[in-house]
């Protein structure tokens, strides 16, 4: 069994919060896209209308 010193807590619990700490940034720095752009997508998913189509497979129209 291996025999842990004080010392080697310590730089345990250094190690642990420089870790921590780069984690956090991390997920601050996360990118997301704009709402306006979010906006965007969910307006054109309302337009779009597909339709079967005996012809061809699919049609595919915008509504707007």
């Amino acid at each position: 069994m291996q025999t842990f010193t004080h010392l080697d807590f310590l730089q345990l619990t250094s190690k642990e919060k420089k870790l921590k700490s780069e984690i956090t940034e991390n997920v601050k720095n996360v990118k997301s896209p704009k709402q306006q752009t979010i906006n965007n997508i969910l307006n054109y998913s309302k337009a779009l209308s597909i339709r079967e189509s005996k012809h061809i497979e699919h049609i595919e129209i915008v509504l707007n």
